[in-house]
């Protein structure tokens, strides 16, 4: 796979996970403000989607 392709399909990717993060919160009645992911389970938040993604893996696995 070219690295075109790769960088796009992790664009694709990191777009439907902050469509679908979105789209839960306005779901739960909760207001995020832009460029700012929460965790589910303790609220915590984060301001990148890795640390999240690190938090998710370290606290709630």
């Amino acid at each position: 796979m070219s690295s075109a392709v790769r960088r796009t399909w992790r664009r694709l990717v990191q777009s439907y996970n902050l469509l679908c993060a979105r789209e839960d919160a306005t779901a739960r009645g909760v207001s995020i403000p832009s460029g700012v992911w929460a965790c589910d389970h303790c609220h915590a938040p984060h301001l990148e989607l890795a640390t999240l993604k690190h938090h998710l893996r370290t606290e709630h696995a």
